[in-house]
């Protein structure tokens, strides 16, 4: 009996909240962090898709002249190094296709130059989204597959029927 009579001392001592470690809290906290700015980006986002595109300012008939006048001796002198030999079929799509993304940037402000072909589609320029697509073949395939007299004689078209 005499061990029952003796007690054992039972003492509870509560920690400081503080003497845990603290990177729990830390990571609680990033963790709240991140999904926070996860949001924000994802609001930012939405916002800047759903936004009213830039207005298109409408050049001047001056400035569309100088421009057609500029981008069809650009086209003349493609097709003239073309025949020569002193550019490739695929170097000469790749310039056909800068060009007429130039030119459309100069007469609308449309930085067309950095449009997909799909981008390009939703702009409503039929004549421009054919054109490209007309150029993506022979400009990304190391092959010629493409008949390049006939893509100048589409884009001039495009160039001297723009208004």
């Amino acid at each position: 009996m005499q061990a029952a009579d003796k007690k054992l001392p039972i003492t509870v001592e509560l920690q400081d909240m503080m003497s845990y470690s603290k990177l729990g809290l830390i990571g609680f906290i990033a963790l709240i962090a991140l999904v926070i700015l996860i949001v924000i980006i994802s609001i930012v986002v939405k916002k800047i898709k759903n936004a009213p595109p830039k207005p298109v300012s409408i050049p001047s008939e001056s400035k569309i002249k100088l421009a057609k006048e500029k981008y069809s001796k650009l086209l003349m002198n493609l097709e003239a190094r073309y025949r020569m030999g002193k550019v490739s079929e695929r170097g000469a799509y790749q310039e056909l296709s800068k060009y007429i993304r130039h030119f459309v940037h100069d007469v609308t402000g449309i930085k067309v130059q950095n449009y997909t072909l799909e981008e390009i589609g939703s702009l409503n320029i039929p004549n421009l989204y054919y054109l490209i697509a007309e150029c993506y073949a022979p400009e990304f395939s190391a092959d010629g597959s493409g008949d390049l007299g006939v893509s100048i004689s589409k884009a001039r078209e495009v160039i001297n029927g723009w208004n």
